[in-house]
């Protein structure tokens, strides 16, 4: 089973866990269950949740030490336990009182800076760019929080870390979760087979849906998990389990056993959010992703994803002013990514700089030059005709530019910046497939359209 299977359905009880443990989550019964990490060193923040918005990261863990050996077999969970890992976080945005939920997809091959450290091996990790799953294994929860921070910049609150051996039985334990799937879906190397329709899948089924590898990419693995994370609120709200003794005491028995939290994630903590979980608007719980620009950018030599700088940036100012989020970004798809496009740019007008900086945000190798002579009127692009798809990436971001041929020119484009640059129009690479559609864990499965703008 591969790492990203194992981390990415981990999270989900983590997230039921956040936000519909009710009453008896306050017991010792069930929180001597939990287990604690040292993520804030003991700097700030509370450990009482006072009803204010509140920013939770939930990490999957690769751990299988909650499966028997009969269970790894039967589910391919395989018997690496050297070290855990995680490729896949989410950040649960939790508004005031629980009036909103905001579930955000960070994916997990993300280009960020990582915040110098130490290493596992107690040696001195320099301030790097790399992917943002790295920082687990490099640096281990703190050094995680800490990256998130840096690349969001919102603060987080709290730390959650499950495994997915209590998603499996969270499942099973209120019964299985429907899914809807317009067409069958077979992956043999995962286990998956199910036919197209309606239909309620246990815990097996439900792990190899969530972690089929070549039924789609990350990007359209994420929509799918969303749209299955939705589906077990449903499930997890509807009378069946919250007034079934049996079904509730299973759901939260297994969720309990396969946390890890923060140490300000405390019993009064857990007991603040129970009191007000049972009055959640699942319409008011939506999912998404963080925006991409490009899914397959190279960096040494390893395939990253760049975020779409502006649309990122607008979707975590609104978290931080604890609005609903922004209306998904409506970018134009590209088959050559801005990160295969080298620009060489004179950074003349009063924008000029501007323009340096959002053209290296979106993602294009960009060298500088030093800006010299009068400004233009138009930003013009020398090109050379034998790269049309780079420059029809390069015009469907500059679209009002005057484009000139210069045969023989070579792969780097020349960028002269005009006085009539007013920024970039959104791209994204074809490539990644992403859905940046926003759902509600109150749509039905069978048909999750998106939030409207708030």
């Amino acid at each position: 089973m591969s790492r990203i299977g194992r981390a990415a359905v981990a999270v989900f009880s983590a997230l039921l866990l956040t936000v519909s443990v009710t009453g008896w989550a306050a017991s010792e019964r069930y929180l001597s269950g939990l287990s604690t990490v040292d993520v804030f060193g003991g700097l700030g923040g509370s450990s009482v949740w006072t009803g204010g918005p509140t920013n939770i990261l939930v990490v999957g863990s690769d751990d299988r030490s909650g499966l028997s050996g009969r269970e790894r077999r039967r589910l391919s969970a395989g018997y690496d336990d050297f070290g855990r890992h995680t490729d896949t976080m989410l950040l649960v945005h939790l508004g005031s009182d629980l009036g909103d939920v905001s579930v955000i997809s960070i994916p997990r091959d993300s280009l960020v800076t990582i915040p110098a450290h130490t290493g596992p091996e107690g040696q001195a990790v320099p301030e790097h760019q790399g992917k943002i799953n790295s920082a687990f294994s490099s640096g281990g929860p703190a050094v995680t929080v800490q990256t998130v921070e840096q690349a969001t910049g919102l603060t987080i609150d709290h730390y959650v870390e499950i495994d997915f051996a209590g998603f499996l039985r969270m499942v099973d334990a209120v019964g299985g979760v429907e899914v809807c799937l317009p067409t069958p879906l077979q992956d043999t190397l995962s286990g998956l087979d199910l036919p197209a329709g309606r239909q309620t899948i246990d815990g097996p089924q439900a792990l190899a849906y969530v972690r089929a590898r070549y039924i789609d990419n990350d990007f359209g693995r994420s929509a799918r998990q969303q749209k299955f994370m939705a589906a077990m609120l449903q499930k997890v709200f509807s009378a069946g389990t919250l007034l079934n003794p049996v079904a509730l005491n299973g759901l939260v028995d297994a969720g309990v056993s396969s946390v890890t939290t923060d140490e300000r994630l405390t019993r009064d903590a857990i007991a603040a959010l129970a009191g007000r979980a049972g009055d959640v608007d699942l319409g008011k719980v939506v999912f998404t992703t963080v925006p991409v620009s490009d899914g397959n950018h190279m960096h040494e030599g390893e395939s990253t994803v760049l975020w779409n700088t502006a649309a990122a940036d607008a979707m975590f100012a609104a978290l931080a002013d604890d609005r609903p989020l922004p209306p998904a970004p409506k970018a134009v798809a590209v088959e050559v990514a801005p990160g295969e496009v080298a620009l060489s740019v004179t950074p003349t007008g009063p924008y000029g700089q501007q323009a340096v900086t959002d053209l290296q945000s979106a993602g294009y190798q960009v060298t500088p030059l030093t800006a010299a002579g009068e400004t233009p009127p138009t930003t013009t692009v020398r090109f050379d005709p034998a790269y049309p798809k780079s420059a029809a990436t390069l015009k469907a971001s500059l679209p009002g530019a005057h484009f000139v041929e210069v045969p023989g020119l070579g792969g780097v484009f020349e960028v002269a910046i005009g006085a009539d640059y007013s920024g970039l129009v959104p791209v994204r690479s074809a490539n990644t497939g992403m859905d940046n559609t926003v759902r509600s864990a109150k749509d039905d499965i069978c048909d999750i359209p998106a939030v409207p703008a708030g």
